[in-house]
């Protein structure tokens, strides 16, 4: 029976389940010609029915009969086959070993990454319909995007009809929880009373807010975590109704979320495509989540297009298709730039999937990795598949007895297809816990992009895709030995029996080999540019030094600091407390930390300039700082000077400190020391000194103009300021130190991410840190594996030719033409391995561009080097049995001819 009928045999075993169509005909006609019979003899013709489907038996019973013995022989065909490819297995227990160790690597690989894409990419997010949510945003004509103005919220609302709902989220929001042991920062945001029925949440406990307190003056509602009403009020299921004190302000409670409710609480989620606007809420460190929800209870009146705070989720109407959505947000954005044209000229509108907002800056690491560990996978089949060949040898003389006994090509591959899925089985058993426990243990070092993934478990698609990978893996490497015995005659196996394998099977060996060094190479060349990426990464300086720096949010309730006066009062006297202490070098406030995600931005003018055209503005970021701040961070000082403590004195002359992006685009050659410009208010800010640039958004971010003023002058301070301090005290002093200073000025006043800017500086290049380590680690078990690859194939060609050297020595040649001879063979497999790995690295490469940084995806020195240390390798490896093919005794090898 061919390999063939055996497939088409077992799947019409299992799909058997009706009755066969003929026999039941047969077994009619029996019953009929019983019926002539019984009429014939004065019976009736319902009489006669009847005692002919009596004589002739219960149908079903013979159907039943007939299909059991069909399928029975099969069965125990199969079970036989297991039994047999146990007890081979285990009296084999080293080729047993290294073929499920190399597959369990390759499968748990897989599986482990598998487990990361599915919780990120393919599990769908945890709303109602979530593949009709998309993200709004305002767009510029480079087609960057940025976060919404809430005029432009109000007017998209009023103007789509595309849109079933659309809410509005202000992520920058904390509420202050006093309580008997310790006052608590939570964080919270503000959003429209429709946000929650927007997604389809379903409350723990009590309501969604109303249409009503979505007012100024009627929001004084808020709706808790699970969490928070688990750790903060003890899970307290008379909540619902009662009033707390947040910000100094009575909150009465209308509801719970659900526990495994979760919006935008890491690096990556709903973060704006480009990398010009990072949110704080995008940048929250692993763990944290919005505790605290309130209505944004936008002024209708009062509605600003100069600000942009919000973030804009719609539902798209049933079926509305995107492109149909976004033709029409079009139009509206046509609209708006004709009726407001100082600020929406040249605006448009972008809408976004919301799974690919939440996805989109990890997707393509995630999916270059998924692609790593099937090549991984592929060596580790490969090598498996080496084993099986090397065994197949080994056994023809049981081969060979099989078929002279009769038996058919069909029933020996059934048996050696059985062998290696019994082993792929129990290797995807093994990968699978390997994987599980991968998992469990990288969790707590997943950068924030991709927190959801610690939270795998395993679910129908993991083993689903484990289970399809094992059986795909067990059939890959059992086809080698397959293809060997299709073709095998009876005369065949008995004549090859006692010498080895030939031609054949030497040349799927030597494919399999340089296919392995072919996709190591693969590998190994974009670990390399990932690794140079990443080094250039790390060493762009960031514009301050961050050793000895740390960092605390405080939060101050607006109700006892209302305006930009109180809060400056507040940090002087903080700053005057702890430069009190001998351990502080120096301190300094900022509303906008480096790297941390927070930013804002206004358009100036500069004076005596010409009025530029409608449309066309001046714009640099913006950052609200106090005296000390550069001298904290280490932030040179280009030309003229810094903040003092005079110029944040009310009544003070106002001005402002530029970066030097912003001096070298806006004043060129000139000095822009002296300069006036304005922004925010109708006061000119006199230019005092430019600084050098600082990396804000990220080490690979560019440089942009930025502008810095004293907190008494900024607009639109938020009433949590971040304090940054430098002191020679290790982190855990330094913290305790900061807290005790904050409390002996205002006790009330919790002190929360507390953090080293080290650390800041390092959760920054996580993600991809997190990629090139894991793809070199990837990298490295493939060469490892390719390497012993191309050892087991030069060491199997030791051993098939052992006579042929035997011959040669004794005919007058040298241990060095042997050795020669054995290492022109192992450098013609390493050549064409990495002639095929390099043209398959330069049509692959161009995958990851948007991976690196700085570094050209044909990299020279990377194409250049890994090729060579992968060859030195792979002849090292071959240089044993090589050299182990020079000591071949002549005497000996003759002999067993």
């Amino acid at each position: 029976m061919s390999l063939p009928n055996l497939w088409q045999r077992i799947r019409n075993t299992a799909r058997d389940r009706s009755p066969d169509v003929e026999f039941q005909a047969e077994i009619e006609e029996h019953v009929r010609l019983l019926a002539e019979h019984y009429r014939g003899q004065g019976m009736t013709e319902e009489e006669a029915c009847l005692a002919a489907r009596r004589q002739f038996g219960n149908q079903t019973l013979i159907q039943e009969d007939r299909r059991a013995k069909k399928i029975i022989p099969v069965i125990e065909s199969l079970q036989g086959d297991l039994v047999y490819a146990a007890r081979m297995l285990r009296k084999n227990p080293g080729f047993a070993v290294a073929a499920a160790v190399t597959l369990t690597l390759g499968i748990g690989a897989n599986t482990a990454i598998f487990s990361v894409c599915n919780a990120v990419l393919f599990k769908p997010l945890p709303f109602y319909e979530p593949d009709r949510i998309v993200m709004l945003w305002e767009q510029t004509a480079t087609g960057a995007v940025m976060t919404v103005a809430p005029a432009n919220f109000a007017d998209w609302r009023n103007e789509s009809r595309s849109f079933s709902e659309m809410a509005a989220l202000n992520p920058n929001s904390s509420f202050i929880l006093p309580s008997q042991n310790e006052t608590a920062r939570l964080a919270g945001a503000a959003v429209s009373s429709n946000f929650f029925s927007l997604l389809g949440v379903r409350f723990a406990l009590g309501r969604n807010f109303l249409a009503e307190e979505d007012r100024p003056g009627a929001n004084h509602v808020a709706i808790l975590s699970y969490r928070v009403w688990q750790e903060r009020f003890g899970a307290d299921r008379d909540i619902i109704g009662r009033q707390v004190k947040l910000n100094d302000t009575s909150y009465t409670v209308t509801g719970v979320l659900p526990a495994d409710f979760r919006f935008g609480s890491s690096a990556a989620d709903f973060q704006p495509r480009n990398q010009g606007v990072v949110d704080q809420f995008l940048v929250n460190a692993p763990g944290d989540q919005f505790d605290i929800w309130a209505p944004i209870a936008l002024n209708a009146e009062k509605l600003q297009r100069g600000t942009h705070p919000l973030r804009v989720i719609a539902r798209l109407k049933p079926g509305v298709p995107l492109a149909q959505a976004q033709a029409e947000l079009n139009v509206i954005a046509t609209h708006l730039a004709h009726q407001y044209p100082a600020d929406n000229r040249d605006k448009g509108i972008a809408a976004v999937p919301l799974k690919e907002q939440a996805t989109g800056t990890v997707r393509v690491a995630l999916q270059m990795l998924l692609i790593a560990v099937g090549l991984v996978l592929l060596i580790a089949c490969a090598n498996v598949a080496n084993l099986f060949l090397s065994r197949a040898a080994a056994r023809r003389s049981e081969m060979a007895v099989r078929v002279a006994l009769g038996a058919g090509r069909g029933r020996i591959a059934q048996q050696l297809l059985t062998e290696s899925l019994l082993l792929a089985g129990i290797a995807g058993t093994a990968g699978f816990f390997l994987a599980l426990i991968v998992i469990s243990v990288l969790s707590p070092y997943l950068p924030a992009d991709l927190s959801r993934a610690g939270g795998v478990r395993p679910d129908a698609r993991i083993l689903a895709f484990t289970a399809s990978i094992s059986v795909a893996s067990g059939i890959v490497f059992g086809l080698g030995p397959l293809f060997g015995t299709a073709r095998a005659q009876a005369g065949e196996w008995l004549k090859a029996s006692n010498r080895v394998a030939g031609g054949g099977q030497s040349l799927l060996r030597n494919g399999l080999a340089v296919a392995q060094i072919a996709i190591a190479l693969i590998l190994l060349i974009g670990t390399g540019l990932m690794v140079r990426s990443f080094v250039k990464l790390i060493h762009v300086a960031p514009g301050y030094r961050s050793e000895g720096v740390l960092t605390g949010r405080l939060s101050l309730p607006r109700s006892r600091y209302p305006d930009n006066h109180q809060i400056a009062v507040f940090e002087r006297g903080l700053l005057e407390q702890l430069e009190g202490s001998p351990a502080i070098q120096s301190a300094g406030f900022t509303t906008y930390l480096p790297l941390s995600g927070s930013d804002n931005g206004w358009a100036f003018l500069i004076e005596g300039r010409p009025p530029l055209p409608t449309g066309i503005f001046n714009f640099a970021k913006y950052r609200p700082v106090s005296a000390g701040y550069f001298e904290t961070l280490g932030i040179p000082i280009l030309r003229g000077r810094s903040f003092t403590r005079g110029d944040e004195r009310e009544g003070s002359p106002w001005v402002v400190v530029i970066n030097e992006s912003m001096a070298r685009k806006y004043w060129g050659a000139e000095d822009p020391i002296g300069q006036r410009l304005r922004f925010g208010s109708a006061t000119w800010r006199t230019v005092i000194g430019v600084v050098g640039d600082v990396r804000h958004e990220g080490l690979g971010g560019e440089m942009k103009p930025e502008m810095y003023v004293p907190m008494e002058h900024a607009p639109n301070v938020e009433s949590g300021p971040t304090i940054v301090v430098r002191t020679a005290l290790d982190a855990g002093s330094a913290s305790a130190q900061l807290r005790e200073s904050v409390s002996a000025v205002d006790r009330t006043i919790p002190v929360d991410r507390i953090e080293t800017m080290d650390q800041l500086l390092s959760r920054s290049v996580a993600q991809p840190r997190f990629r090139t380590v894991v793809l070199a680690a990837f990298s490295i078990l493939a060469f490892v594996m390719a390497s012993i690859g191309v050892y087991g194939v030069i060491n199997y060609l030791v051993i098939q030719r052992t006579r042929e050297f035997g011959i040669r020595m004794s005919m007058g040649a040298t241990q060095t033409d042997v050795l020669r001879l054995v290492l022109r063979r192992a450098a013609a497999l390493i050549g064409a391995g990495t002639f095929l790995g390099v043209a398959g690295a330069v049509l692959l490469v161009r995958f990851i561009t948007k991976l690196l940084f700085q570094t050209a995806p044909v990299d020279p020195l990377t194409f250049a080097a890994v090729p060579v240390v992968l060859a030195i390798v792979a002849l090292t490896a071959s240089y044993v049995p090589a050299r182990r093919a020079t000591r071949v005794d002549p005497m000996i090898a003759l002999r067993y001819e």
